[in-house]
C-alpha cells in the first residue's frame, strides 16, 4: 500500500522547463557560447549543475557552478516569479494531506531553484514532511539516491512510496529505487515514460478524482494500474489533455483566425492561390498554423496543412489532431488535397473535425463554413501495418 508521495519539482509542481532553458541559453550566451533547446535534452531531470555544465563541456566551457548558480538563478527568477502552479497541484496537496499520506519534496534542483518555484507556486517547505535538493546529493538522478534519501526521511521503504515524475532520469531513479511511479507528461512523451519505466502516466494531477483516505487514493491507484489511457490518432497514440477552459467555440474562433493570419504570409508567387490552416492539439489544446509555401519545383510545395502539421510536430513530438481548420478564397472552400489527406491520416482520429472556411467567414461577412469529419474526406487511410492498433 501506498504511504507517502514524493514529488519532483520541475515540470510535476510547475512547468519550469521552458524558464531554466531560457535561463541556462541567456546564461551561456553571455559567456560567448551559443547553444541549441535539443542540446538541453539529454540533462532534464539531472539536476541544475550538470544541465548547465554538461551542455557547457559539449562545447568545450568548464564553467564553477557554485560561481555561475548565482547569475542562472538570477535569471531563473526574473522568468519563473509569474510561472504558477501546474493544474491540480494545490488541490492534490490538500486531498493527500487529508488522506493522511506522507509528503516529501524530492528534486534534482538546487536549494535556491526550489525556494523560487516554491514561491512561485504558493508553496513553502512546511507544505512537505521532507524536502531534499540536489546539492545534497553527490549522485543527482538517474541514480536512485535522492528517492531512497527521501523515503528514508519520512521514515518509509521506498516500496510503500509513489513516485511523482517528468522526467526519463527521474523515473529511472524511482524505478531503482523501489517505489511506483507515476509520471507526468510534461516534459517527455507517453511512450518514452513508459519505455523509461512508468508504472502510470497522466497529463496532470488532476487526473486523480478527489479521494480523502488512503484507501481511497490506493483504489484510485489500482485502478489505473495497466491502464493506458493513450488515444489512437492515426499512428499514434496520444494522451488526451483535460478540456481547455476556453470552450469549443472560442477555440474554434481562434482556429479560424490564426489559419486567416497565416493565409496573408502565404508564399504564392506560381498559382496566387492562399491558404491558411490551423489545428487544435488533442493533448494541449494548443493552436498551430501554417500557410502554403510554393516552390518552382511544383512538387516541393508545401500546403497549409501540412505546414501546420510540421509547425505542431517540432513543438510536441507525436501528435494528435483534434480538429482542422482551412480557409481559402474559393466558396464553397476547398478541402485538403490528397497528398495533405494522407499526412493528416497520421494523425488525425475517424472522427477528427475538418472545418474548410472561406475569407468571407473567416472575416466575419457571412460566408461559407463547411463541417466533414476526417472519414468523409479519406474513408479509408492507409497506415502502416506495424502501427495499426
Amino acid at each position: 500500500m501506498i504511504e507517502g508521495i514524493l514529488f519532483d519539482m520541475d515540470g510535476v509542481l510547475i512547468d519550469s522547463e521552458p524558464v531554466i532553458l531560457h535561463a541556462a541559453m541567456s546564461y551561456l550566451e553571455s559567456l560567448g557560447v551559443k547553444v541549441q533547446p535539443e542540446d538541453f535534452i539529454p540533462f532534464i531531470g539531472a539536476g541544475d549543475k550538470r544541465y548547465l555544465c554538461g551542455v557547457a563541456e559539449k562545447y568545450g566551457l568548464q564553467i564553477d557552478f557554485e560561481v555561475a548558480k548565482y547569475p542562472l538563478f538570477e535569471l531563473y527568477e526574473k522568468y519563473a516569479v509569474d510561472r504558477g502552479p501546474l493544474p491540480g497541484v494545490h488541490r492534490f496537496i490538500a486531498n493527500a494531506r487529508k488522506a493522511g499520506l506522507k509528503l516529501a519534496l524530492a528534486t534534482s534542483a538546487a536549494r535556491m531553484k526550489a525556494a523560487i518555484n516554491l514561491k512561485a507556486i504558493g508553496l513553502d517547505e512546511s507544505d512537505f514532511d521532507f524536502v531534499v535538493t540536489g546539492d545534497k546529493l553527490k549522485r543527482n538522478k538517474p541514480s536512485p539516491d535522492i528517492y531512497q534519501l527521501a523515503s528514508l526521511g519520512m521514515g518509509l521503504p521506498p516500496q510503500e512510496c509513489l513516485v511523482i515524475e517528468d522526467a526519463l532520469n527521474g523515473v529511472v531513479s524511482g524505478k531503482h529505487a523501489g517505489a511506483t511511479v507515476c509520471a507526468v507528461n510534461t516534459s517527455f512523451t507517453v511512450g518514452e515514460l513508459f519505455e523509461a519505466g512508468a508504472d502510470y502516466v497522466i497529463s496532470t494531477l488532476d487526473a486523480f478524482e478527489k479521494f480523502s483516505t488512503r484507501d481511497q487514493f490506493n483504489a484510485l491507484l489500482a485502478s489505473m494500474r495497466g491502464s493506458d489511457e493513450r488515444v489512437v490518432y492515426g499512428a499514434n497514440r496520444i494522451l488526451e489533455g483535460a478540456p481547455s477552459p476556453m470552450g469549443p467555440e472560442a477555440l474554434f474562433s481562434l482556429q479560424v483566425s490564426e489559419a486567416y493570419a497565416a493565409r496573408k504570409n502565404a508564399y504564392t508567387p506560381y498559382s496566387h492561390y492562399k491558404v491558411g490552416a490551423a489545428l487544435l492539439s488533442s493533448a494541449t489544446s494548443r493552436v498551430y498554423s501554417g500557410c502554403n509555401v510554393e516552390n518552382s519545383s511544383y512538387g516541393a510545395t508545401i500546403c497549409a496543412e501540412r505546414n501546420a502539421i510540421l509547425h505542431a510536430v517540432a513543438s510536441e513530438g507525436p501528435l494528435g489532431i483534434q480538429s482542422l481548420v482551412v480557409v481559402s478564397e474559393d466558396s464553397p472552400p476547398a478541402p485538403p488535397c490528397a497528398q495533405c489527406l494522407q499526412v493528416l491520416a497520421e494523425f488525425c482520429k475517424p472522427e477528427t473535425e475538418i472545418h474548410l472556411v472561406d475569407v468571407s467567414f473567416a472575416e466575419g461577412r457571412g460566408g461559407v463554413h463547411q463541417t466533414y469529419i476526417f472519414s468523409d474526406l479519406l474513408p479509408f487511410p492507409f497506415i502502416f501495418p506495424s502501427m495499426r492498433s
